[in-house]
């Protein structure tokens, strides 16, 4: 690990002789009347350089933490000295993480008061007093104080009913008082644990399994936090109370250690933990606060501060997340270890295990018998030494996983794969009865995720395919992720498995049924696998990239049309979800330019499956009902023209279309025949073709209401899905869609889709879909209230000035940067010009960017909103306000020099 860089905080440093001087002087002057608040005053103004002192007095985080822990032990004496303590009544001890001498620069200080008194606390005047002065002083400093004041008995009892005491508790040192009293707490606790191991490891366990999955079961978060996180700091802690518990004494402290851990494990657990702490204690010193997640803002500060510098193809803050990664993969080997280590323990005290491989293990796809056993329950290699002569068996172990999950992997048996994975050179990746075991952990695991996550920290899946060992711990830098690009590999994986399984036929039964009825299951598989592919390569061509993906695919074992299909696949993943974001899919030609790029059926069905796995987990909302929406109609459309041709196409359009027709004027049942076919004679094929018949149906009471009222306009505002759905009927005009969007910004909405039509008399029928910038449910009346009366006024009239736009706290958009462009692409649509925005989002870009056009007098015939986190997609079709499209050089070259100056504006904001 790179060494530390002092903190750059400046100011005077702590210096306990000179605190304890000013301490008895302020307690004098509060004592004597003449100063309140006195000693918490100084301790607030003690506390800063005190972090200073441990940040500017160590290269290593665990000894900031033990310095600044020393540092609070001397404040305490001090405090305690000066108390109404006497004689051997009471003993402070410092237990948690204070216990451990670990503190954080802004960690909790947890203390435990112990005394003899038979009366309650609060009955016993001198405890209180002693208790009162020095938590009260405490509390005034701004520390955040835990306590407890018990009797050696009645601590023990309390720990016998709480494990989150027991656990503070096993930590616990005396500080200064009653060594008598301590010892006789020690000597309790000491008792119960003895009683209570098994039960204490059960506990911990369930508390680590219920951390995890809070922290959605994975350590791969691109922003994770750096204590409760899978492989975090209380995993190490966990290992630590684990072996405490069992063994009585501090890992290093005991010879049973030399049972558990070897000392090249000790060695890995000591500098994951260095690691950890380094990046926590100048993580909580740039926040100046208790902040354990390690966001992207703070992640180049913290990486520089670590004194990682940039590499080729990857920037330091990348690589300092990729060390994280590693080092917490370290921690769950060695929490595997530890566990197995504990279980044998248990089972060598009750009826054996059955040792033998049950028969579904003693066959695969490899000739001859594995190399396997069942020992402690788990699955091991029968001969270790074999199994590194073997590579193979190291496939046939995940193989035989893959079959029975119920027997885990022992720890003895990934050691051997982590150490032999070098031995893993091109023969082995040649092996043919290899890539058939590789198929079947691929394709016929029950978990396939957990399978190849464990392949993937033991170092064997990346270097079994290089190309996928690149992408292990590597981050997109942005905010679209959620995980690194191998565990968002992973997940899709997973998805993907549960839709061959038939789990998500009801969410996805076109899907269910492609795999379903697939010949080769294992191209959709290595599809999914390799699709990242193209982060190894130096330069990010989807040309290299489709041959890497063939050579890999021929040599897992597809044929040469398969391989080229996965290679393409791989290759533009992302273009059927791109085109049914920023197209606009009731136009004929979008569908045509679309089925024409992907050129063939098979190419279609491979990428639907794809498009839905990746949208599934890439980002917290990036699959929702619009975005199921907008896939099927894509495909459908396209499976049509790839059947049946242009003309079944424009065909099909146009029926859905009359059907959408039709069912609106069933549904507008409360209406005469007259009033219906005025109505329905205003709306054109293509407003059908773009929202269903119930926006209609809304679209024609809202008419009719304006009418009745003689309004020039009316709005709705639905809750839909956890959005908000805003109708706006209203006489068109310029800047129309630009004052909408403004309002949707000023209320502090992001804009999740829009669809802009227009009747043949010139009434404008807008549906905005519009949601909360962090995805989460909308479901306050008031705001909807407030947003109807807000888009009424402004389809009414323009407002007389442009909205208020200003970034929400915690947004952190801006702390990217993305490059602005603009696309103008005549030939996308037969009736409208598609010009393609890309910048930076922010609030109020599209109001800003459908202003700019209404200033150049032209009309957006629709807008498609894409947003990737902080990058912003936004395509417009455009017309003159003749309603034809535009097609002059200059007026087309206006309109990007006016765009991109408007997404420049805002991209150093």
């Amino acid at each position: 690990m790179p060494s530390l860089s002092p903190s750059k905080t400046k100011g005077a440093l702590f210096d306990a002789a000179a605190f304890a001087d000013a301490l008895k002087s302020a307690v004098d002057a509060e004592r004597a009347g003449q100063r309140h608040g006195a000693v918490g005053k100084l301790l607030r103004e003690t506390m800063p350089a005190v972090r200073r002192d441990g940040l500017g007095h160590s290269d290593r985080g665990d000894k900031v933490a033990a310095r600044i822990a020393r540092s609070m032990d001397a404040i305490i004496k001090a405090l305690y000295k000066l108390s109404p303590a006497s004689g051997d009544g009471i003993a402070l001890c410092a237990i948690g993480g204070y216990g451990r001498r670990e503190l954080a620069p802004f960690s909790d200080i947890d203390l435990l008061f112990l005394h003899r008194s038979k009366q309650k606390p609060a009955g016993d005047a001198a405890l209180r007093a002693v208790t009162d002065f020095m938590l009260y002083a405490l509390w005034d400093s701004g520390l955040k104080i835990g306590h407890g004041v018990h009797t050696p008995k009645t601590a023990i009892d309390f720990a016998k009913q709480d494990m989150i005491a027991r656990t503070a508790y096993l930590d616990a040192r005396l500080i200064c008082g009653s060594k008598k009293l301590f010892d006789d707490f020690h000597g309790g606790y000491d008792r119960l644990r003895w009683g209570t191991k098994s039960q204490f490891v059960a506990a911990k366990l369930k508390e680590q399994d219920e951390r995890h999955a809070a922290a959605g079961e994975t350590r791969y978060l691109v922003e994770p936090d750096i204590k409760e996180g899978k492989g975090a700091l209380r995993d190490v802690q966990t290992i630590r109370w684990l072996y405490k518990y069992a063994y009585g004494g501090a890992i290093g402290e005991h010879k049973a250690i030399d049972k558990i851990m070897d000392v090249s494990e000790r060695r890995a657990l000591q500098k994951a933990e260095r690691f950890l702490w380094s990046v926590r204690a100048h993580l909580h010193d740039l926040r100046g606060r208790a902040d354990e997640r390690l966001t992207f803002d703070i992640q180049p500060e913290i990486a520089a501060r670590l004194n990682y510098a940039d590499r080729k193809n990857i920037s330091a803050a990348e690589r300092l997340m990729k060390h994280y990664f590693l080092n917490t993969v370290e921690v769950g080997r060695l929490t595997r270890i530890l566990f197995a280590k504990l279980e044998e323990e248990r089972a060598k005290r009750r009826p054996r295990l059955p040792a033998l491989l049950p028969k579904e293990l003693q066959s695969d796809e490899a000739p001859g018998k594995p190399n396997l056993r069942i020992r402690g329950g788990r699955l091991d290699f029968a001969s270790a030494a074999r199994a590194r002569k073997t590579p193979r068996d190291f496939f046939r172990l995940f193989r035989a996983f893959s079959k029975q999950p119920k027997f885990d992997f022992h720890p003895d048996a990934l050691a051997v794969i982590a150490e032999q994975t070098p031995k893993v050179t091109s023969d082995v990746r040649k092996d043919v009865s290899i890539a058939a075991l590789f198929e079947g952990i691929l394709t016929k695991s029950s978990d396939p995720v957990r399978v190849l996550r464990v392949m993937t920290e033991t170092g064997l899946l990346g270097k079994y395919i290089p190309a996928y060992g690149s992408i292990v711990g590597r981050i997109d830098y942005g905010l679209y992720r959620r995980f690194t690009l191998d565990e968002h590999v992973l997940r899709s994986l997973g998805v993907l498995a549960r839709i061959r399984r038939g789990q998500l036929k009801d969410d996805h039964p076109i899907a269910t049924k492609l795999i379903k009825n697939a010949d080769t299951p294992l191209l959709y598989f290595l599809a999914m696998l390799l699709r990242e592919s193209i982060w190894t390569l130096g330069e990010k061509s989807a040309l290299q990239c489709e041959k890497l993906v063939q050579r890999i695919a021929r040599r897992l074992g597809l044929s040469v049309e398969d391989a080229t299909l996965v290679g393409w696949a791989a290759a533009n993943h992302l273009m059927m979800v791109r085109t049914a974001e920023r197209r606009d899919l009731t136009e004929a030609r979008a569908i045509e330019d679309f089925a024409k790029s992907v050129g063939s059926r098979a190419r279609l069905d491979l990428m639907l499956v794809l498009s839905v796995c990746h949208l599934r987990v890439v980002g917290w909302h990036s699959w929702d009902e619009l975005t199921r929406r907008q896939i099927t109609e894509l495909y459908e459309a396209a499976a049509v023209w790839f059947e049946d041709g242009e003309a079944a196409l424009r065909e099909s359009l146009g029926a859905r279309a009359a059907a959408a027709r039709s069912q609106t004027k069933v549904q507008l049942s409360g209406w005469s025949e007259a009033e219906k076919e005025d109505f329905l004679s205003r709306l054109t094929d293509a407003m059908f073709r773009s929202v269903g018949p119930d926006i209609i149906v809304r679209f024609a009471y809202l008419a009719q209401a304006a009418q009745t009222d003689r309004a020039d306009a009316a709005v709705t505002v639905t809750p839909r899905d956890g959005d908000l759905e805003a109708i706006i009927y209203a006489d068109d005009r310029p800047g129309l869609l630009a004052d909408i969007a403004g309002v949707a910004a000023t209320s502090g909405l992001g804009v999740r889709s829009v669809q802009a039509l227009t009747t043949a008399d010139g009434k404008a029928l807008d549906i905005f879909v519009l949601q909360s910038p962090d995805g989460a449910p909308l479901e306050d009346l008031n705001l909807s209230r407030r947003l109807h009366g807000a888009l009424l006024s402004a389809a009414r009239k323009a407002p007389g000035k442009p909205p208020s736009l200003r970034r929400r706290l915690g947004d952190r958009r801006s702390i990217f940067s993305v490059t602005p462009a603009v696309r103008v692409e005549i030939d996308a649509s037969q009736d409208a010009t598609v010009v393609e925005t890309e910048g930076l989002d922010r609030p109020g870009l599209l109001f800003e960017l459908a202003a700019a056009l209404a200033d150049m007098d032209v009309s957006i015939v629709s807008a498609h909103i894409a947003t990737y986190g902080e990058r912003a997609v936004d395509a417009f079709y455009l017309c003159d306000r003749k309603r034809s499209k535009i097609t002059d050089a200059a007026t087309l070259k206006q309109i990007e020099k006016k765009l991109l100056s408007v997404l420049s504006s805002g991209s150093s904001q």
